[in-house]
């Protein structure tokens, strides 16, 4: 992918080591919706920060959940289990630029609009063949694109695995039937 200065991708995807091999038997891209910071924060690496601090430790409800639904269970997982799960996928936040400095900001109209074009290139490079979309309000700001979708109510937002697992594993077998 191109560097953040010649793109307008801002916070480069995090690409786990098997995403090309994945567990699913096809490319899973797991879309979240923006990050949260000040903007002498920012760094196009960013989201690789996040998932490293993040998702491979407990602490942050938001990425037990998803690590869970990556591996369609609802057992706390070890650290090895979560670095294991985001090792077989891609992660990217939709919104390329902070939202705000604290959690529950809502992205403006602008930073939808502006995100769409992005996510194109993004999919352009990375060709997922399933994009997981973690939260329904993003839905209705999404491009259409060729892949199977699946989306989910948001990690911190409700989210039930009783829903979740099921439509996930629903958009897996459906790429995986599309794949031949």
């Amino acid at each position: 992918m191109q560097t953040a200065t010649n793109s307008s991708v801002k916070f480069q995807p995090w690409v786990g080591d098997h995403y090309h091999s994945s567990r699913y038997g096809v490319r899973v891209m797991v879309l979240g919706e923006s990050h949260y910071g000040e903007p002498e924060d920012y760094a196009p690496d960013f989201t690789q920060h996040v998932i490293n601090e993040h998702a491979f430790q407990p602490g942050l409800r938001f990425f037990t959940i998803a690590t869970n639904l990556l591996r369609g269970t609802t057992d706390e997982p070890t650290a090895e289990e979560r670095r294991e799960a985001w090792q077989h996928v891609a992660f990217y936040n939709y919104v390329q630029e902070f939202v705000g400095d604290a959690g529950r900001i809502r992205p403006t109209r602008a930073m939808w609009r502006d995100a769409a074009a992005v996510l194109e290139e993004v999919v352009a490079e990375l060709r997922p063949d399933v994009i997981l979309v973690l939260g329904y309000q993003m839905w209705d700001h999404l491009p259409e694109l060729p892949v199977t979708w699946a989306c989910v109510k948001h990690p911190c937002g409700g989210m039930s695995y009783d829903e979740a697992i099921p439509e996930f594993n629903r958009a897996i077998a459906e790429a995986l039937s599309l794949a031949g």
